[in-house]
C-alpha cells in the first residue's frame, strides 16, 4: 500500500506542477497582449459560459471527478499492513514492537545457525512466519529430523522475544543436490 500512496502523490504532483506551470505562462502571455500558448482558455471560458450544469459533458466530468474521488478515498482509508508487530510490556505504558523485517533476520540468524542449514529464507506476514530451509542432507528421515529442530529452535526464539501474537511457524526443508 506505501507504494500505491507513493505513486498517487507523485502523480498529483506532477499534475499540479504542470497546472501552475500553465497558468503561469497563459498569464504571463496575456499580460504580454500575446495569444494563448498552450491553452486556449477563452474558448474552454466561452464554452464554460454557454454551458448549463445539467449539459451532458458537464455531469460526464462530474461523474470521472467523483468516482476519482471516491478511489483515492478507498485508497487512503484501506488499512495497511502492520509493520511492526507488538511485544508484550510488563508496564502498559510501554509500548515495545520488532519490525516485520527484524523478525526475519532473528528467525534466518537462529536457523542458519544449525547444522544442515546452508541457506534459509524466512517471510513474516502478520499472523504467519514462513521459514524455507535449504540442507545437503540426502535421506527423508534426515530432513524429518532436522525440520523438527528447526522448528523448535525457531519457536524458542519466537517465546524469547516475548511478542504478544506470536506468528504461526511453517517451516519448510528443501535438499539440494551435491
Amino acid at each position: 500500500m506505501r507504494v500505491l500512496n507513493r505513486l498517487l502523490a507523485l502523480l498529483l504532483a506532477v499534475g499540479a506542477i504542470l497546472a501552475a506551470t500553465v497558468g503561469v505562462i497563459e498569464v504571463i502571455a496575456q499580460r504580454a497582449d500575446h495569444r494563448p500558448v498552450l491553452l486556449n482558455w477563452p474558448g474552454v471560458y466561452d464554452w464554460a459560459a454557454r454551458t448549463s450544469w445539467g449539459a451532458a459533458p458537464v455531469l460526464l466530468l462530474s461523474v470521472g471527478l467523483v468516482a476519482v474521488g471516491l478511489l483515492l478515498l478507498i485508497a487512503q482509508l484501506t488499512p495497511r499492513r502492520p509493520a511492526r508487530l507488538p511485544i508484550a510490556a510488563v508496564n502498559v505504558a510501554t509500548d515495545a514492537a520488532i519490525t516485520r523485517r527484524g523478525l526475519a533476520h532473528s528467525l534466518r540468524r537462529t536457523v542458519t545457525g544449525i547444522d544442515g542449514v546452508s541457506h534459509a529464507h524466512v517471510t513474516v506476514r502478520r499472523h504467519r512466519a514462513r521459514i524455507s530451509a535449504t540442507t545437503r542432507a540426502t535421506g527423508d528421515s534426515d530432513t524429518g529430523s532436522l525440520r523438527t529442530t528447526l522448528t523448535e529452535a525457531a519457536r524458542q526464539q519466537l517465546n524469547a522475544l516475548h511478542l504478544s501474537r506470536p506468528p504461526r511457524l511453517s517451516v519448510r526443508v528443501t535438499t539440494r543436490e551435491r
